[in-house]
This record gives C-alpha cells, structure tokens and sequence, in this order.
C-alpha cells in the first residue's frame, strides 16, 4: 500500500461508503472530503464529518497504518490540533491524540477499497512496459486526455519560462542576449547543445554587433571562440580565419572553448558542430538582432525566411577543415528551423509574453507550435503505437511532458489516465 495512493482514494472518495463506522462502531458520515493540502500540515482542509449526530470541522490526516501517527510524531505537533478524522488503511493500534489532548477517531479502509484499483495500482507500479499504464491505456484514452495534453503544453512552456528568465537576469536584462543564447543552443543537435551554449554565453551580441558587417570576421568569431582555429590549415580559408581571429581574440579578450567538447561521433555529416557553427556564424552576418527581428515577424512563414542564411561556399564542399567532399547538405533545412522555433523562439516569445504580461506574445507562441511540424524522434513513436499520433509541435510538445514528467516518474496519480484506470 501507498500513502499517495490513500490521498488519491480518499480525494475521489473511492472506497465503500456503506455504513460507514469508525473503529470503535459509532456512525460516520462524509459531509465533505475536503481540499488537498500539498504543504506542511495535515493531508486534507476544511473536512466536515458527522460522528453520531455531532458535525465536525477541521482536517484528516492520512496513514498507511496508525502507528505512522506516532512515528512521523504529530501527538507533540500542534499543527495536527485540528485533525478530526484519522484515516488509515490498516488499523495497528489505539486511536491516536493530538497535542491539545482527545482522541482521534479512526476510519480503516482496509476492507473497503475494491481489489480492482488496488490491482490497478499495482500493474502500474510495476513499470515494465513502455509507460506504466501500457495495459490499460486503449480503455482510459478520451476526451479528458485531450484536455490533459492541453494543460501539459503550457505547463512544458512554464517550465521553460524559468530557464528563460534565470538567462535573463544573468545577461542584465537582455533580451537580444536570451534569444541568441536560446537558439545556439539548439544548433547543437542534441549531444552539442551545450557546447553552442557556452559558445554563444561567451560571445555576448555587444560583440557580434561590432563586426557584423565583416562577414569573415564573424566566421572567424564562431570558429575561433569554438577552439577549431589552433591548429595548422592546408586550405586559406580557415588559415584567413585563424589570423582573423587572434586580432579578435586579443581586441575583446577572449578566452575559447576546448576542441574536444566538441562531439562528432555518430552524427550524420549535416549535423557535424563545423557545418552547424557556420550556420550560425551565417544568421548572425545577416542579423545580430534576432529577437527584434522575430517579434516583428508577421507570421511563422516571416520567420523560416528570416532563418535562411547562406554559408560561405567552402562549407559548401567541406564538412570538415581541409576534407573536402563531393556531396555537401550545408543549407539550415525545414526540419532544422522547426527545431529552432519549437525549441527556443515559441518558448522565449511565451516567457517575454509572461514576462510584459501580454498574452498578445503567449498567443503567438501557440501559433509558431501548432504551425510546426510534430518533432520526430523516438517518444513520438512510442506515442503511436499506443494510437496518440501527434498532428503538429503542440501535441508533440506535450507528449513529451507526458513521458518524461509523469509516465517516466511514475506520476499516475496526478495524470489523468491514471485517474481513469484507477476510478
């Protein structure tokens, strides 16, 4: 038995209530369950309960046996004076007392919650299968579900409104600073997202600004601060950016990265960190102020144009410094630019729309994800083979809150299909 699984019983009263009695026989009747205390203090508030024929006011407090009373010691709490009601799963001893003085009377549930919800809970605690409901997903999928996945996508883009205002306050208030931080993060294909962060954490736009119209000089800014430009070149080019960037280094005092954070093993060569920087290196020559140009953006269409940035022909038929290749797919593709706009424009224009308390800029942030394609990876599978196809980066988005914060945490009870199965 399960302390969370007593709240969740006793919160949807899931349990026998026919001539309900206490332990010791008298009459007990629920007037109301009341309200779920998730802070310090007794388990439920504002409970009224009929015993005999006087009506009670105040808390319940809830144990998987009554003994827990005594060992979580809230005889000597007098945040407990309140608590009219002692409900437990298996009685292990005399009625309790509070601080103030009095017995508390005890409701044992025992013998009076159906075996099928405690099967139920028990196939979920197992977590064998893909999700813990794997079994009785097909049975509790509905229209409530749906609903559900609509409060996880504003919770996934709450979560990351915290993200965004932390980067906030350490870049002064700087929004411009935000949104580059944010979209070089995600120019990292996943096992390089935080090298691109340090990347752009050290490379503030007050620099990018100040050579912008230099083309060579911001490739040489992205290569040289990334650590790719110590070594010895056969080709000009990067042999040009090395030079380039030890005049920059010592004019902004720069300190780069590490070449080894960098990570190239088993990603397609379009994904290679070279290929990506000079992506970034190329939006940056276009536009330093990418988040003034994004929130003056009329639609999501103003936004993928705004993306596309040409990189220098050498990346053209390089991956790599001095490797050339035949076949090189160097251009920022659709899919890439949705990845940017799910993973770091919808999200900053939701936390600045937070932030200035204008919805105008949340709304927006909807319409960037419901316009995006559904992300494409292996939850997203998952979630079809259990008949939840993802139609655009809205349910995508929450899918993934669905796996990762409640299927993977085994959060049934705080989910609503966990609530279907169980009731």
């Amino acid at each position: 038995m399960n302390e969370k699984l007593l709240h969740f019983i006793w919160k949807y009263q899931l349990f026998n209530q026919d001539k309900l009695t206490t332990a010791d026989g008298e009459k007990l009747e629920i007037v109301n369950k009341g309200t779920h205390n998730t802070d310090s203090g007794a388990d439920f508030q504002n409970v009224k309960i009929r015993i005999g024929n006087t009506l009670w006011a105040g808390n319940v407090e809830i144990h998987v046996n009554s003994n827990d009373w005594i060992a979580h010691k809230h005889t000597n709490d007098s945040a407990y004076n309140n608590v009219v009601l002692h409900v437990v799963y298996q009685k292990n001893g005399k009625n309790v007392s509070r601080k103030a003085g009095g017995e508390i009377p005890t409701l044992e549930l025992s013998n009076r919650i159906k075996e099928s919800t405690l099967f139920r809970f028990e196939e979920l605690s197992k977590r064998k299968a893909w999700i813990p409901c794997n079994k009785f997903f097909n049975d509790a999928n509905g229209p409530a579900v749906k609903n559900f996945l609509e409060r996880l996508l504003i919770e996934r883009l709450e979560g990351k409104v915290q993200q965004i205002h932390q980067l906030l306050v350490d870049s002064g208030n700087d929004w411009e600073n935000v949104m580059f931080q944010t979209i070089a993060r995600y120019f990292g294909a996943g096992i390089n997202k935080e090298p691109f962060f340090l990347l752009a954490k050290s490379l503030p736009v007050k620099v990018w600004a100040k050579h912008q119209d230099d083309r060579l000089q911001t490739e040489a800014l992205v290569f040289g601060q990334a650590g790719f430009l110590n070594d010895k070149f056969d080709d000009d080019y990067p042999n040009q950016l090395r030079k380039e960037y030890n005049y920059l280094k010592r004019l902004h005092h720069l300190e780069p990265l590490e070449k080894h954070i960098w990570k190239f093993l088993r990603l397609r060569p379009s994904n290679f960190p070279t290929i990506r920087l000079a992506q970034l290196a190329a939006l940056m020559s276009k536009e330093v102020k990418l988040f003034s140009q994004i929130l003056e953006a009329k639609n999501v269409k103003a936004i993928h144009k705004f993306l596309d940035a040409e990189v220098p022909d050498y990346w053209k038929s390089h991956y790599q410094f001095d490797k050339p290749s035949k076949k090189v797919n160097s251009h920022l593709g659709a899919s890439m630019k949705d990845v940017l706009l799910i993973n770091a424009v919808a999200p900053v224009l939701f936390a600045y729309g937070k932030y200035k308390d204008e919805e105008t800029y949340c709304d927006r942030a909807f319409k960037i994800l419901e316009t995006c394609k559904p992300e494409s990876n292996a939850i997203i599978s998952g979630w079809k083979k259990m008949n939840m196809e993802a139609l655009n980066a809205c349910d995508s988005q929450s899918l993934l809150q669905l796996k990762n914060e409640y299927c993977d945490k085994f959060r049934c009870l705080e989910c609503v299909v966990g609530h279907r199965i169980l009731k």
